[in-house]
């Protein structure tokens, strides 16, 4: 059978069809290919004269997957050929090359041989030019890149070679260790469309060492060591003050975005999420006409769903309808049996086509297809034309389907702040529509902010809900409807929820969303450090900030935030950190959740949302009622007037000890053996032996074993005393 090029190799294929000769034999001489002994039969001298043969008998007699390597880099090279990516490879060039070979790259004789010519001779401005092209196509795409607020600049950013450069990369080697081999390049993009021109700073990172076992033609095999580099892209845009970042992992983001905005631009790093879009393709379940808007730089004749994919009774049942932008989706629905209750109770809109008739003055007709996913994703980015995303945008904004984020106004905060506290609470990077729903959260407005961002599905079934009422599971009824007396009866199918459900309320329930922890601290911690009277915000660890202070009797009172203590061994380790900070008094602890005891490691702890004025245009966390708080248990945080164990909980409980502070006890183990301490203390007699603490809870167990060795650290330490070898009391 006779292989067709074009098919298995088709960028490589037109690279030998459409590139000059001499471009060509150039390619197969690249040094990529120096391992690749099969070729060097292919790169003789004279090659040029007698390409053709060459090419068609490299083509037709090689394996399509010996020709893979030649095939990767070939699509590399159409790639930068397209119009778009001819525009930014003609803009970074300027600015870039000498004259000279600015010179002789424009005199190729077209985008192919451009493209070619600049893959073999500045490899550097040609991964410039894939970055910027990847870059315009997915930006907005929150799983490649991340984009962080900055102060707009007229000056722009650092030059390339300079000292700040060096600094940033001196911080960045400081920050990731992994070694020496850092650098960066700076490249200039040009304006596109609406997009504003901007700075891309290429930087080269090395990664851990890594091997690969090779088989050479000989089947000799042996592994291979080499240090693999990474390599991070940030996109820096004067006019508007956006620094778009792409790394490996949202970690190395966040730190090359934190380095770059306080090293290189000088200013202060921000979490707040900017320059995201949403697709919300919801709208589809209710309505798939679409109204026709008036616009300036083009008439539009026409606008239908052309494809909309549908979930029914589960989210692996997929029902997918098209048809043409010269029929009505909605009319095709209407007039088939049943057909339009099917829409109506299905579970989910899972994609959608869009097809457009535009003409633009003096222009001819054109028609622009894109598709939208319930993942958040649109093939619009992906476009060619910078005047059809623009105007696809366009669209959908005036659809009300494309939603872009914007900073919360305070009335906006205030609405959003126990929302916020709870999600912020639970430390998780996920939360998913039936944990927002059963705390009566919309996460509407929380996407529209920023907050959150709709990341898909729990899973491809749904799954049993909370109240184990069971998987739901759809049917199909037929029956028989009358219509009016002169018509005749006609055939219904109608999809049922077997277990009760209403299908239509069902997708928010198993939808996921991403939380944006860094912004959700950033706005939690701005808006409280304006009650305090000398804010200090410190992140002591992930789990506690040190807020500032707030005078309470003429005295300082340090002041945290905490979250996820719920959890016992982020508990515990907060308990201990705030144990370190005891020079600094007794303290007040304002917790996102509703955790149990009203206080933690000897400081006041109250829940933060007890303290919100609710009925206020903005977040009002009231310095009065916070001192009124402290004042109410700073007494319990000394340890009370007598000693006690007070439960808080089927499994916890506080040990009180006045002129010590209080700690948590958890487990109904523990608890026994504390309780028996402290009625020792309170009746007699005293001291106990630790075979008595023990007895009938942890025969043979020593008490570091059962308390575990922090816990049992800090007992020792303020709690309690030894008076003798094998004998334990309260010490006070």
């Amino acid at each position: 059978m006779v292989r067709a090029p074009a098919k298995t190799c088709p960028n490589l294929s037109r690279l030998f069809d459409d590139a000059e000769p001499e471009l060509l034999a150039a390619f197969l001489r690249s040094g990529v290919f120096d391992r690749l002994k099969w070729l060097d039969p292919y790169k003789s001298e004279g090659w040029e004269q007698d390409v053709d043969i060459d090419v068609s008998s490299m083509l037709r007699t090689e394996t399509k997957q010996q020709l893979s390597p030649l095939e990767e880099q070939a699509a590399r090279i159409v790639t930068v050929a397209s119009d778009r990516g001819d525009y930014v490879l003609e803009g970074l060039a300027r600015t870039r090359l000498e004259p000279q070979r600015a010179m002789d790259l424009r005199n190729q004789r077209d985008r192919l041989a451009r493209s070619l010519w600049l893959f073999l001779n500045d490899p550097g401005l040609f991964e410039a030019v894939e970055n910027s092209l990847h870059l315009r196509l997915y930006r907005r795409y929150d799983k490649h890149y991340q984009t962080f607020m900055a102060e707009p600049s007229i000056e722009g950013g650092p030059e390339e070679g300079s000292k700040v450069l060096d600094d940033l990369l001196a911080d960045l080697n400081a920050e990731l260790d992994r070694g020496e081999g850092y650098s960066i390049d700076k490249f200039e993009i040009p304006e596109d469309g609406d997009e504003p021109s901007a700075e891309m700073y290429l930087l080269f990172h090395p990664n851990a060492p890594a091997s690969v076992r090779e088989i050479d033609d000989e089947g000799n095999r042996k592994s291979i060591y080499f240090r693999p580099p990474g390599e991070a892209m940030i996109v820096y845009t004067p006019s508007t003050g956006r620094v778009h970042v792409r790394a490996g992992n949202r970690n190395l983001r966040h730190t090359i975005a934190e380095r770059f905005v306080e090293t290189a631009l000088d200013q202060t790093y921000s979490n707040q999420p900017v320059d995201f879009q949403a697709y919300d393709i919801s709208h589809f379940l209710k309505e798939l006409d679409l109204e026709l808007p008036d616009l300036e730089e083009a008439v539009i004749d026409r606008a239908r769903v052309i494809r909309a994919d549908i979930s029914i009774g589960n989210l692996a049942n997929r029902l997918s309808l098209s048809t043409t932008i010269d029929q009505s989706i909605s009319e095709i629905i209407d007039d088939q049996p049943g057909l339009a209750k099917t829409f109506e109770k299905a579970v989910a809109i899972r994609f959608v086509e869009i097809a457009v008739r535009y003409r633009r003055a003096g222009a001819e007709v054109k028609t622009l297809n894109f598709t939208l996913t319930d993942r958040n994703t649109s093939s619009l980015l992906s476009l060619d034309d910078p005047f059809e995303r623009v105007l696809g945008h366009r669209l959908l904004r005036h659809w009300n389907i494309l939603r872009e984020g914007r900073a919360p106004t305070d009335k906006e905060s205030t609405a959003v702040i126990p929302a916020l506290l709870a999600i912020w609470d639970i430390g998780r990077d996920n939360v998913s529509g039936a944990w927002l729903q059963a705390r009566k959260v919309d996460p509407g407005i929380l996407t529209e902010l920023g907050f959150l961002v709709p990341v898909g599905w729990e899973g491809d079934d749904l799954l049993d809900d909370e109240d184990q009422i069971g998987p739901v599971v759809a049917g199909v009824d037929v029956k028989v409807e009358q219509r009016d007396a002169d018509s005749k009866n006609y055939k219904v199918a109608e999809l049922t929820i077997t277990d009760g459900h209403v299908a239509s309320g069902i997708p928010d329930y198993y939808r996921l969303y991403r939380v944006r922890n860094g912004w959700v601290e950033d706005h939690l911690k701005e808006r409280l450090e304006g009650t305090l009277d000398a804010p200090a915000i410190e992140e002591i660890n992930k789990y506690l900030f040190y807020l500032g202070m707030l005078v309470v009797d003429e005295r300082d009172v340090p002041v945290y935030l905490v979250r996820c203590i719920d959890n016992e061994k982020i508990r515990s380790s907060v308990d201990t950190e705030l144990r370190a900070r005891h020079h600094l008094g007794i303290g007040l602890v304002l917790q996102a959740g509703n955790a149990a005891g009203p206080c933690l490691a000897a400081n006041v702890m109250t829940p933060l949302a007890d303290q919100i004025e609710g009925d206020q245009p903005e977040i009002a966390l009231v310095a009065d009622k916070l001192r009124s708080v402290f004042r109410r248990h700073r007494l319990l945080a000394r340890g009370g007037q007598a000693v006690e164990l007070a439960r808080v909980g089927d499994n916890m409980a506080i040990l009180f000890v006045p002129g010590t502070g209080t700690i948590d006890i958890k487990g109904e183990n523990r608890i026994v053996v504390i309780q028996r301490l402290v009625d020792a203390h309170n009746s007699g007699p005293m001291p106990m032996a630790t075979a008595d603490l023990v007895d009938g809870i942890a025969k043979d167990q020593s008490l570091a074993n059962i308390f575990n060795q922090p816990l049992w650290n800090k007992l020792k330490a303020e709690f309690l005393r030894s008076p003798g070898k094998g004998k334990w009391q309260i010490a006070i």
